[in-house]
């Protein structure tokens, strides 16, 4: 292990994920740190409600812009043909996965966008179910880029040498996505594992189970990712507030 030291703002969110100063344990074993990320489309806001004028920089929502420029990043490799690659897990079992779920179709359409300017919310949490960041979703469905910009904002804030393992309902999806197209680059994805969810895990194909499973995985132990369940159920009452709030 080599000694470094997480950003301030993530030893304030969560002294016990991010306090340490010894980092680099290999992905096989487990990582440094476990965070899980997911979208809710209740907390929506309202076209009609408008925003206030802006007089501060919120510190848990990543900024439109950063969001929309990995959105173009996303697109603009897509277009360019998949990286040749060894798969432990047969495209046909990824394919079915992503057909299963309707978190890994972006297209689908999920809320009324003429009624709503932002449909919902995607959350990045740690191990203990502390929030660390979101990013507002402003498209019919849960496309990739959120999910990519929260992961790539968390990495920025830590140690070059810090493992992460990310668990998420389509995990085999984005990570079938990262490693056929340079959306993120080799020192972050080189660092980065994916899982699925525990309670998800089960509606995926058996040969994706193998490898994403968090009940499969070497090292993960009881970390399930269904953190963000909970948050969003501490969320609940928030909902009808959102849908007319001007900030």
């Amino acid at each position: 292990l080599l000694r470094g030291q997480c950003a301030s703002i993530l030893m304030q969110r969560c002294p016990a994920c991010f306090g340490g100063v010894s980092f680099g344990r290999p992905l096989s074993e487990g990582g440094d740190i476990h965070v899980a990320t997911d979208g809710n489309f209740h907390h929506r806001h309202r076209r009609s409600a408008g925003d206030c004028p802006r007089f501060y920089t919120p510190s848990y929502f990543l900024p439109k812009s950063q969001v929309d420029s990995v959105g173009s990043r996303i697109l603009t490799q897509r277009k360019r043909p998949p990286k040749i690659r060894a798969s432990l897990v047969p495209d046909e079992a990824i394919d079915q996965c992503e057909h299963s779920y309707e978190a890994a179709d972006g297209k689908k359409q999920k809320a009324a966008m003429d009624s709503f300017d932002d449909t919902g919310i995607m959350a990045l949490i740690c191990r203990h179910d502390i929030p660390l960041f979101f990013a507002n979703i402003d498209s019919p469905g849960e496309q990739q880029k959120y999910a990519v910009s929260l992961i790539e904002h968390l990495f920025s804030l830590l140690p070059q040498e810090a493992t992460v393992v990310t668990l998420y309902d389509v995990g085999c999806v984005l990570s079938r996505s990262l490693s056929q197209y340079d959306i993120l680059p080799h020192s972050v994805t080189s660092r980065l594992r994916f899982a699925t969810t525990a309670m998800h895990a089960y509606g995926h194909e058996w040969a994706c189970q193998l490898e994403y499973n968090p009940r499969m995985c070497t090292g993960l132990g009881l970390t399930d990712g269904e953190g963000t369940e909970r948050l969003w159920s501490r969320f609940v009452k928030l909902i009808g507030i959102q849908r007319s709030s001007s900030v």
